[in-house]
């Protein structure tokens, strides 16, 4: 009975440790998963500003736009009205 409790003592110890150890690989590979995501993440903010960049751009340039109409309005108005 002694015998038979020593060893599954070290059977369990023997299991502990094999878990500890794929729970470390685990943990590995979701830093190295949370690292390439992070670098996806860096990449695609890139892409993001380049993006917003244009956006803005364009925002400005049809403001610019919608200006120089609305001047030619006003002063056809005004030639009329003279």
């Amino acid at each position: 009975m002694e015998r038979h409790r020593e060893v599954s003592k070290q059977k369990c110890s023997t299991e502990r440790k094999e878990r500890k150890e794929r729970k470390e690989k685990s943990d590995d590979a979701r830093k190295k998963e949370r690292m390439s995501w992070r670098l996806i993440v860096e990449d695609e903010r890139g892409d993001i500003n380049d993006l917003a960049d244009a956006f803005i751009k364009n925002f400005h340039n049809q403001l610019k736009i919608q200006h120089e109409e609305s001047f030619k309005r006003f002063q056809d108005m005004i030639a009329r009205g003279v």
